[in-house]
Order: C-alpha cells, then sequence, then structure tokens
C-alpha cells in the first residue's frame, strides 16, 4: 500500500492543470454513468449522499484556494 501511494504522490507531483481536469471529466462522467444504474426507488437517498460527499469534499478544496489566493502579495485573481 505504501509504495502505491508512493506513486500515487509522485504522479500527482507531476500532473499538469489539463491533466487534473481530464481526471475531474473523468471522475464525473463515470459519477453519472454509476447514477444512471440506481434503481428509481433509491435515487433520491443517493443523491443526498452525493450531495453531503460534494460538500464535504468540495469545502476543503476552496478553503485551500482561498488561503493560497490570500497568501498571495500580488491577488491578481481577477
Amino acid at each position: 500500500m505504501k509504495t502505491l501511494c508512493k506513486y500515487a504522490q509522485k504522479y500527482k507531483d507531476e500532473m499538469s492543470v489539463a491533466d487534473m481536469a481530464l481526471l475531474k471529466v473523468c471522475l464525473c462522467s463515470a459519477g453519472i454513468l454509476w447514477g444512471l444504474a440506481i434503481p428509481r426507488k433509491h435515487k433520491k437517498k443517493t443523491a443526498a449522499w452525493a450531495s453531503i460527499f460534494f460538500v464535504f469534499s468540495y469545502a476543503p478544496l476552496i478553503t485551500k484556494l482561498l488561503r493560497i489566493v490570500s497568501d498571495d502579495p500580488e491577488k491578481k485573481l481577477l
């Protein structure tokens, strides 16, 4: 497992912005395909869980971005 994590860290370090965008599109597509396969009676519960996971995974990403932007002395984001 440690070796797998080491490879993942190295891969992440070498990723470009385009690679990250492709990864996100791929994961989004997989999520949509997974969502299509869920039976109708479980869709509301699954949507609720997906919303919770989205909020708790998105919040740290935005927090980190805002911290990076606020630490930038030039602040040329916009």
